[in-house]
């Protein structure tokens, strides 16, 4: 039995390798051949591994990853198509442009413009906020009991802890810690907008029954502690939370009655991005209160 375990673990660490490589290189080349070399096995083989570990085929898992980028770039940036389409390793405009589409139901235009929204500038000395927000969201406020969670920490860019998850979810299943009812939380400890994106710290966690977790693990764990808390129920693309964050923390909560509590925000995903269509993402955004 022991053997058969340090087996799992090698196989386990391998595949891991491959998830690192291919979020640190989304935007080259990635050829089976060097993906059997990263995982240390052989490419006739490489394929079902990978797919038994990942619960999906490595073509389906890179081109999430470039689908995301891209979104991501689409938001963020000013660059245009073709040096979108360059980023994330498309030979044409044209074919970007289908796959796009395709993954997000809609044009790489009409993503950019449907999700662009003007701004005024705020006023000095914080006077109330001249600032316009764009939609208004509903809180919902309820008690929670205490959460246990384990998960692997995430330094840089939020959009890209989706390495993290994939890292996570490997090793939770072999672990046999995951199941049809788990539930998956992100637990963000910095603001995207004040600090470098290379320096922001996350946790991709899971909700674990505490008694189940082996006793010799490579697991963070956290507790998220009982308490009242406010949330937002967001719908879509994961690229466009900081619009409800920037709503609660700018409008809601300078006319509410409530003070956030010291400790982060936390969201829980309520759906499964790996068959789930980006616009019909669900994101619960919580705050605990004091």
């Amino acid at each position: 039995m022991k053997h058969k375990l340090s087996t799992q673990h090698y196989y386990e660490d391998r595949m891991l390798r491959v998830i690192d490589y291919l979020y640190e290189h989304a935007g080259s080349e990635l050829d089976v051949n060097t993906l059997a070399d990263i995982a240390c096995m052989s490419a006739y083989h490489f394929h079902r591994i990978y797919r038994e570990y990942a619960g999906e085929t490595i073509n389906v898992t890179v081109r999430r990853m470039r689908m995301l980028k891209a979104a991501t770039y689409l938001v963020r940036s000013d660059l245009n198509q073709q040096q979108i389409a360059k980023q994330v390793c498309y030979g044409s405009v044209e074919a970007f442009n289908r796959a796009f589409t395709k993954h997000y139901g809609e044009t790489p235009n009409q993503y950019r413009q449907r999700r662009a929204y003007a701004t005024l500038e705020v006023t000095a000395l914080y006077p109330t906020s001249s600032k316009e927000y764009h939609p208004m969201y509903t809180v919902e406020q309820q008690n929670i009991e205490s959460i246990e969670l384990i998960g692997l920490n995430h330094h840089g860019d939020y959009m890209q802890i989706g390495q993290a998850f994939e890292k996570l979810s490997v090793m939770a299943a072999k672990a046999n810690l995951i199941d049809q009812d788990t539930r998956f939380f992100g637990i963000y400890f910095d603001d995207p907008e004040s600090v470098p994106h290379a320096n922001l710290k996350s946790m991709a966690c899971i909700a674990v029954d505490k008694n189940k977790l082996p006793e010799q693990h490579d697991f963070e764990r956290l507790t998220i502690p009982a308490g009242k808390t406010v949330s937002i129920l967001f719908k879509g693309d994961y690229t466009e939370l900081e619009k409800p964050y920037n709503w609660l923390y700018g409008q809601w909560l300078p006319q509410s009655e409530f003070e956030l509590a010291n400790f982060p925000p936390f969201e829980e995903y309520l759906n499964d991005l790996k068959d789930t269509a980006p616009q019909e993402l669900l994101t619960r955004i919580n705050f605990l209160v004091a």
